[in-house]
């Protein structure tokens, strides 16, 4: 299913047992009418004793309806509906998640005898998209970014449902620092906001270099102190940097 930021009609196309026209739902022959069961005399059980106790089942010659049909209808023989094709539009909300299910009253099958419909339920199932992944309302992403960025600083285009948006990276920007933008995710299918676009940024490694950017990037090697840096302890939310803490604000 597409586009469930926002919202979509499609038609459904299902199977479902209609009321015969030729004998309106009841299953007899035009022109009679089906007649009390002479086992039950029209009850639909049978009673018997056993002990101290009446005992109820229900009829085995009229399964219950209390009637019996002599004459059975010619088109649906007896049965009283038949299978037809129905075309349903269905409105499928904006926001909605897969699994989610939509409840069409009076659209599902027919009772019997000429009862009142069921409701029909449809099970949505949404397509991955190609870049966004899904948490609830919120969408998340990866995003490559060049190492001169995230050491220099700068800004860069970030790509949301809509329309691309921008947002300063500070300097010196650690790879998979998470950027959270308000209100740029998934609606609510309830209608209730939307939510969030979390971007994860990662080290945009070039495949291949130019002779210069080769030689500017043996220089800048030269001057780090070793080629693998000391391993560290993993932080606590509480003992990062306050300026580590507050990235996510965006």
């Amino acid at each position: 299913m597409a586009r469930p930021i926002q919202g979509i009609e499609t038609t459904l196309q299902i199977p479902r047992e209609e009321p015969c026209e030729t004998c309106d739902g009841s299953g007899a022959a035009p022109g009679t009418t089906p007649e009390n069961c002479g086992h039950c005399q029209g009850r639909g059980q049978i009673r018997f004793q056993q002990g101290f106790f009446t005992v109820a089942r229900t009829c085995p010659r009229c399964g219950g309806v209390g009637r019996t049909i002599t004459i059975p209808c010619h088109t649906c023989h007896g049965s009283g509906h038949n299978t037809r094709e129905r075309k349903l539009t269905v409105k499928i909300p904006a926001g909605i998640a897969t699994v989610q299910r939509l409840r069409l009253s009076g659209e599902g099958e027919h009772g019997g005898r000429g009862g009142s419909p069921g409701d029909l339920y449809v099970v949505v199932h949404v397509h991955d998209h190609a870049f966004f992944r899904r948490d609830g309302d919120d969408l998340l992403c990866d995003l490559p970014v060049t190492y001169p960025t995230l050491a220099l600083g700068g800004e860069i285009d970030i790509p949301t449902l809509t329309e691309p948006t921008t947002i300063q990276i500070p300097q010196g920007t650690q790879a998979d620092t998470r950027f959270r933008l308000r209100g740029k995710g998934m609606p609510n299918v309830s209608g209730r906001g939307h939510g969030d676009l979390i971007v994860g940024v990662k080290v945009a490694v070039p495949r291949k270099l130019t002779r210069e950017q080769k030689t500017l990037i043996e220089t800048l090697a030269t001057t780090m102190p070793t080629r693998v840096l000391d391993p560290q302890a993993i932080e606590t939310a509480e003992e990062r940097p306050v300026f580590e803490r507050i990235k996510d604000i965006f």
